[in-house]
């Protein structure tokens, strides 16, 4: 499918934020600009779900707006101590596609890592009740993460992207023998990010996504000021340089992977 516009292949922002104050000030601006480079459809992602109803919201007045929601790991340690039916009634909403964003980030808040393991865990659970993939926040967890994966996927399978990977190649290697997808974000089109480059270009073509993490990660020539969903061509532009492929053929298999992944998504 090909943009009239310029002529480009659609393009897929699997990962933004656009319920955040940088871009929710000019969401038609932000929406027609990523529709000039091509990007028809875009993941906006609520960090707790209790404040989604704004989430929700955007997503219903923008046919090119998808979302899914969770409870992030940096929320503070009561917030990941949550009801998972509330939770599952959510899933229920049509333009609900995932779960999450959940994860591990041993950074920020080290001092709650029982709570967000315990907050994965239960994410994964939600997600295999509503039949929808989960999205992943890794941080300074890579061994953590990856053996709670894999046990809670050999308990019974599940579908999975690791959102904006920037780990190593244990973890890379670890979510991709659960048949688990990685998001390429603007990090791969940093100076110092070769070792990233380096591990995505190993991996199957057909198991990556593109994504900003908007408003923040902005790929150069950005770096350093907001991020938007325009910018994801950017990331598919190093994509393709990375894995030696015509930049539209690029686009068109990430487009085909999102949709393969995110079943629920029209």
């Amino acid at each position: 499918m090909k943009n009239t516009k310029n002529n480009k292949s659609v393009l897929i922002d699997s990962h933004c934020h656009l319920d955040f104050k940088a871009l929710n000030n000019d969401l038609s601006g932000v929406v027609r600009r990523a529709k000039s480079e091509g990007v028809h459809k875009m993941l906006t992602i609520g960090t707790n779900y209790r404040e989604v109803n704004e989430t929700i919201s955007l997503s219903e007045r923008f046919e090119e707006i998808f979302f899914a929601t969770g409870v992030h790991p940096n929320q503070p340690s009561d917030d990941l101590k949550f009801n998972s039916d509330e939770l599952l009634s959510i899933c229920s909403h049509k333009k609900m596609i995932g779960v999450g964003e959940t994860g591990l980030d041993f950074h920020y808040s080290r001092d709650s890592k029982k709570e967000q393991t315990k907050s994965l865990i239960q994410h994964i659970e939600v997600a295999k009740e509503a039949d929808l993939p989960v999205i992943i926040h890794a941080r300074n967890a890579d061994r953590e993460i990856g053996q709670i994966l894999s046990e809670q996927y050999h308990k019974s399978s599940f579908k999975c992207v690791m959102h904006c990977f920037s780990s190593g190649s244990y973890l890379a290697e670890e979510v991709l023998d659960l048949g688990f997808y990685l998001s390429m974000s603007g990090i791969i089109t940093f100076k110092n990010s070769q070792s990233l480059r380096e591990i995505f270009a190993k991996i199957p073509i057909d198991k990556v996504l593109v994504e900003t993490d908007s408003p923040y990660l902005a790929p150069v020539p950005h770096r350093g000021k907001p991020n938007e969903p325009a910018f994801v061509s950017l990331v598919a532009k190093m994509g393709a340089e990375i894995f030696n492929v015509d930049e539209d053929f690029f686009r068109t298999q990430t487009t085909k992977n999102f949709f393969t992944l995110f079943k629920k998504a029209f």
